[in-house]
């Protein structure tokens, strides 16, 4: 941490008042916290954490670290079917970090508890040599024995995805220099796509009791949906016409299929990838409009076949087409972001 920072000076000055609201938090003034779901309900629990250089760059200022940190964790319960409820903190400082940065990162973590409704219940605060490391832990609440698992996908079964594919890809590229785009709203729209990723908090909770089986699209659409086929001993065939893209996104790739299929490898979308039975359709069409986020139906689950990947992307003549690993995988350095 940088000289002349007192943790617990800071955590009195910049993260205690965040966690008002939460009782079992303690004012942040104790060496743990304690937190009890309501009456017929269950914690789901989940973690991630991002390194500076690997998922963002470090470029980036900290109020949309904070943002980022906080929302694709969001975006791991929403996948679960639960709302969220706190979370703990743990930032890993390097020298270079001052009392300034922590202020502003602080705050905009309390913009984003405002938006999405979670409390911050305690945390860790240290120094280290290497490059920024932030850990978040997430707690959701969720009926009893109602959490959506990869596990429960069905051959035969719809397969559906959230909102659009591959804006975030192309934001980092663009906030690296590795992409231009010339138009202002739309440079400005793929690189909020990537710092301010959407979490469906309204649609995951929403698809419980209808959803079969789902993940969050962070390593990649292929990849997470591969996730799902592995958990569910299934592979899936997906339409790439099928898998909606923005306006934006449309615009930029234009004919150039390569870079098409690279936004469905690309990770960082944080949408809701899911399975459903053919009887759910007109639920989920109604999910669609009552959340007003836009839901598409972009395959089918099949029974497996031995020595065939497990996701087969078709393009529009039904030909597969070729997707490499399918996403981003951790300890390659080769993907880091």
């Amino acid at each position: 941490m940088a000289t002349g920072i007192d943790e617990f000076d800071l955590i009195r000055s910049c993260f205690a008042r965040l966690s008002s609201g939460e009782p079992g938090a303690l004012d942040l003034r104790d060496d743990a916290a304690w937190l009890r779901p309501e009456a017929g309900m269950e914690l789901v629990v989940s973690a991630d954490a991002i390194v500076a250089g690997v998922h963002f760059p470090d470029t980036i200022d900290p109020a949309d670290i904070a943002r980022r940190a906080l929302r694709v964790n969001l975006s791991d319960i929403a996948a679960k079917g639960a709302r969220p409820r706190a979370y703990t903190l743990s930032l890993v400082l390097p020298q270079t970090v001052g009392l300034d940065w922590v202020e502003a990162f602080a705050a905009s973590l309390g913009d984003e508890q405002r938006e999405f409704g979670v409390t911050l219940l305690g945390g860790d605060t240290t120094g280290t040599p290497g490059p920024l490391t932030i850990n978040i832990n997430i707690f959701g609440e969720i009926s009893e024995n109602s959490m959506i698992t990869r596990s429960g996908a069905s051959a035969g079964e719809d397969v559906y995805v959230s909102g659009s594919i591959g804006d975030a890809m192309l934001g980092l590229a663009v906030l690296k220099g590795d992409l231009t785009v010339e138009n202002g709203d739309d440079r400005a729209f793929l690189e909020r796509r990537f710092l301010r990723p959407d979490p469906r908090v309204t649609t995951g909770p929403a698809l419980v009791g209808v959803a079969s089986a789902a993940a969050d699209v962070s390593d990649g659409l292929v990849a997470d949906l591969g996730h799902i086929c592995s958990a569910s001993n299934l592979a899936a065939r997906v339409d790439l016409e099928a898998v909606p893209l923005s306006e934006t996104a449309r615009g930029t790739v234009t004919d150039d299929q390569p870079l098409r299929i690279n936004l469905l490898t690309g990770g960082d979308d944080y949408e809701i990838v899911f399975t459903a039975p053919v009887s759910a359709r007109d639920s989920i069409e109604l999910i669609s409009s009552e959340t007003d986020v836009a839901i598409s139906r972009i395959g089918i689950m099949t029974e497996k076949t031995s020595g065939a990947p497990e996701v087969v992307v078709l393009d529009g003549s039904g030909n597969p087409v070729e997707v490499g690993v399918g996403g981003f995988r951790h300890f390659e350095e080769e993907n880091a972001r």
